[in-house]
């Protein structure tokens, strides 16, 4: 789930980690534990998948002719004459964005890059966010969503001194390379840095409607302007997806180095619900999935997906941060995720889901799922390890329970973000790699 991305084992015998193996828990993406006698599917490897959910080169592309009605004060051109060229501006908050025309170009997928969760990011983080768009006579014709990321920022895995760290730490192709070619205080040679393409962890990117290179060509210029007026010392793109091609090769052009920073999973629904999900594992796994679910269920735990009810909320905040802390984000409250949990259902209203698993009427787990459009984003949890006393509850609530109530809604993917690939992929989720992009 993309918020809170801990990169945890869940379990309640997993090893401890240091601060060093923690991701941040307020950028998006669930993250499970490894499961690593776990038997594979049948049919292709599903660590990696060659065809994304959507194309992702042309997720933002919509056509012209759908867009909004041109918006006050956006340029015309005499009749007769050429178009004039997009304008460039710089939008100091997402409520002053052109929001149902951005809400359109960031497509199905999009549900960190829409309006909605912006606010909430603007809100919850911390960071200074600024949005750079182009406007033509036709509307909104670009953006791009950027955070100043200082040494002081507490979202670790949404700066990009610590994504370089830790891919470099675990060996990941191009990381310790580029990390060698700067000074040893990566904090420093990195940060302030303007962070680019959303606060969320996994396909980072910027909006084209049309997906012509000159807009992507003008908003990445204008970032990297933005910067240097600034005195910020690199620019980022911390996740953009592998088939991401033409931001992909913009960036390359431009002189940014990359590295393999994450891998990002998602689980088409099938139409036939847990059923058909199940026959496409194995035998052997089938029969272990059986049993998980019928030793929750055996225990009493009762597993419910239903609107964020604000009831809820304190108790969830205390899950987070007892998961959380069990992993040394000690610093982490439940103030601080009651807040994010209060800002996301004020956002998203009835679209903030929560399943929630109850023994004995007490909340003893968490998932919050936000829903934009036929998606359902999978996006913080919490779990009470004690009550749980060992039941596989990780993957009954956020896999098997959540893959019927998924498909009972007509959701067409469950995205569940970075980290903990072995596992995701063991419960049948595709895959795609990440890459940093960094220009110093």
């Amino acid at each position: 789930m993309q918020i809170p991305d801990t990169g945890l084992d869940v379990r309640p015998d997993a090893p401890r980690h240091t601060n060093a193996g923690v991701r941040e828990a307020a950028d998006g993406g669930v993250r499970g534990h490894t499961d690593l006698d776990a038997a594979p599917r049948t049919g292709p490897d599903p660590r990696r998948s060659t065809v994304p959910d959507r194309d992702v080169r042309t997720a933002g592309h919509v056509d012209p002719a759908a867009e909004s009605p041109r918006p006050a004060g956006a340029p015309t051109a005499p009749p007769g004459l050429p178009a004039l060229p997009p304008r460039l501006h710089t939008v100091p908050r997402a409520a002053d964005l052109p929001r149902p025309a951005w809400d359109r170009l960031a497509g199905p997928d999009g549900a960190y890059l829409a309006t909605r969760w912006l606010d909430v990011a603007e809100d919850t983080s911390g960071a200074v966010m600024r949005y750079l768009t182009l406007t033509d006579d036709e509307g909104l014709a670009g953006g791009l969503a950027t955070a100043v990321a200082d040494a002081d920022a507490p979202w670790l895995a949404g700066r990009t001194d610590t994504v370089l760290r830790r891919s470099a730490q675990e060996g990941l192709p191009g990381a310790r390379e580029l990390a060698a070619s700067l000074p040893t205080d990566l904090t420093t040679a990195l940060l302030p840095g303007l962070v680019c393409g959303g606060r969320h962890l996994g396909r980072t990117t910027l909006l084209d409607r049309d997906g012509r290179g000159g807009t992507g060509e003008r908003l990445v210029s204008a970032a990297e302007e933005l910067a240097e007026q600034e005195g910020l010392r690199s620019v980022a793109f911390l996740h953009v997806d592998e088939h991401d091609t033409s931001l992909r090769g913009l960036l390359t052009r431009r002189g940014y180095r990359f590295f393999h920073s994450e891998d990002y999973h998602w689980l088409p629904v099938p139409r036939g619900g847990f059923p058909e999900y199940a026959a496409g594992f194995s035998a052997h796994r089938r029969r272990r999935i059986g049993a998980e679910r019928r030793a929750v269920r055996d225990a009493g735990v009762r597993i419910t997906t239903a609107p964020l009810d604000p009831a809820d909320i304190p108790r969830c905040a205390e899950l987070e941060t007892t998961l959380l802390g069990k992993y040394g984000m000690t610093a982490w409250t439940p103030e601080r995720s009651a807040a994010i949990l209060r800002r996301a259902h004020a956002a998203c209203g009835p679209d903030a889901l929560a399943a929630t698993a109850r023994l004995d009427g007490d909340v003893i787990g968490f998932a919050l799922i936000l829903v934009h459009r036929d998606r359902w984003f999978a996006h913080r949890a919490g779990f009470d390890y004690a009550a749980q006393r060992g039941l596989p509850l990780y993957f009954e609530l956020l896999f098997y329970h959540l893959v019927e109530a998924a498909a009972r809604a007509g959701a067409a993917v469950i995205h569940y973000g970075t980290g903990s690939g072995s596992a995701k992929s063991s419960r049948g989720c595709l895959g795609s790699a990440q890459y940093t992009y960094l220009l110093t």
